[in-house]
């Protein structure tokens, strides 16, 4: 009886947290529909083969200087085009000038076995500020106000946090569940987005193919919507996580 009524309060709160975006979001990717992998088509064994990183690992994880020094911890991922093209890092609790955040262009992360390292030292750091780059631009900031750690970031170059943990949906917009994770290739590429279902489906956790920007999803939307339908789900199988191997595994 529980369950039942968990199942039933998420349902409530995704309707009522997500119906103005929903709607939305479900015009935009039912237009995308060309571009749609079938369920049929789709299954995790090259996601097993390949390995990668995932979001939950990659957050947080220890940043690493030149040297070999741990000097900070990843903060945020910025994507575009459906690959990582920056990371936000705070760095410098050991150096004069304390903990500052910085912006490290994707092409000059070293992804090892112990965290990531970037080329950023105490005499470079200013040169990789936040704003140093033109990945965050007055336009992209110009609709919502910016937060010390938490850049906003226009349409075509958004966060990771935009996706995590945003309602689901399919069909229609009814609820399915949530954002819980995204796979990474090693070269920053996105595999798959992994969806915690509610209860009424099972509970289950599953990787669909990631349907971005140019799909008509926008990071400002509350629910990611899936381009299938109830029948469509019935075919998932559980993602497992012991399968798929990365470097921080």
């Amino acid at each position: 009886m529980k369950m039942y009524y968990s199942a039933s309060i998420l349902a409530v709160a995704i309707a009522s947290a997500s119906a103005a975006t929903n709607v939305q979001a479900t015009e935009n990717q039912s237009t995308n529909n060309g571009n749609v992998t079938a369920i049929s088509e789709w299954n995790y064994e090259s996601l097993y083969d390949e390995g990668g990183m995932t979001a939950e690992n990659l957050m947080d994880t220890e940043v690493f200087g030149p040297n070999g020094d741990e000097i900070g911890s990843v903060e945020n991922i910025l994507i575009s085009d459906k690959s990582i093209t920056a990371i936000i890092a705070q760095v410098g609790g050991l150096w004069d000038i304390g903990d500052t955040h910085v912006l490290v262009p994707w092409e000059e992360v070293d992804v090892g076995p112990d965290g990531v390292t970037i080329p950023i030292i105490e005499e470079n750091a200013e040169e990789y500020g936040l704003f140093e780059e033109d990945y965050i631009t007055q336009t992209d900031l110009s609709y919502v106000s910016q937060v010390e750690d938490d850049p906003t970031t226009g349409a075509r170059i958004w966060k990771l946090t935009d996706l995590l943990n945003d309602y689901a949906s399919v069909g229609e917009g009814q609820g399915y569940g949530y954002v819980d994770n995204v796979l990474f290739e090693e070269s920053g590429k996105i595999q798959a987005v992994i969806i915690e279902s509610d209860s009424a489906y099972g509970g289950g956790t599953y990787a669909y193919p990631f349907y971005g920007y140019h799909d008509g999803w926008d990071p400002s939307y509350s629910t990611y919507t899936l381009p299938y339908d109830e029948v469509d789900l019935e075919q998932m199988t559980d993602f497992d996580y012991d399968e798929y191997e990365g470097p921080w595994d």
